[in-house]
């Protein structure tokens, strides 16, 4: 069968495969090359690059809502599939916050630290320079033209 999946590969196989000369796509387990297409793709492109780069394609193809005939022709690019393939979590999908979290964000979360209360510096210190500022002006326009 077409649809039949020729070779297992590793996740980490497959994102070294992002590049223009050489653009390998995982939707759904399945291992696809699809460099040849890349110029054909309606979506441009930089489309695919970034999937590919992405590691899993899988729920950016289907948001999308591709047409029969394009996940017809899926079965010509295909290559393999992913060994242990689990398909990404759905609490990305239902959490709107998860895309606003920045990629470092479990290393910050052991330094949670809470901020200083503001103290009474940082009322004054604008007030000082504030207070320096109309005293510059104050010199330049009145006391400097009597000398």
């Amino acid at each position: 069968m077409a649809g039949e999946a020729k070779k297992l590969f590793f996740a980490s196989e497959v994102t070294l495969h992002a590049s223009r000369k050489d653009c390998w796509v995982v939707i759904g387990g399945k291992v696809y090359d699809v460099t040849k297409f890349l110029e054909d793709h309606p979506g441009g492109e930089d489309v695919l690059l970034h999937a590919s780069a992405s590691g899993d394609a899988t729920e950016a193809f289907e948001e999308v809502g591709h047409s029969t005939s394009a996940v017809s022709m899926m079965d010509s690019y295909l290559i393999g599939s992913i060994k242990d393939y689990v398909r990404p979590s759905a609490s990305k999908a239902t959490d709107p916050w998860s895309a606003d979290v920045l990629p470092n964000s479990r290393t910050m979360q052991g330094n949670k630290v809470t901020p200083n209360p503001n103290t009474f510096l940082d009322f004054l210190l604008p007030l000082f320079v504030l207070g320096l500022a109309f005293a510059a002006w104050y010199y330049l326009t009145f006391i400097s033209k009597n000398h």
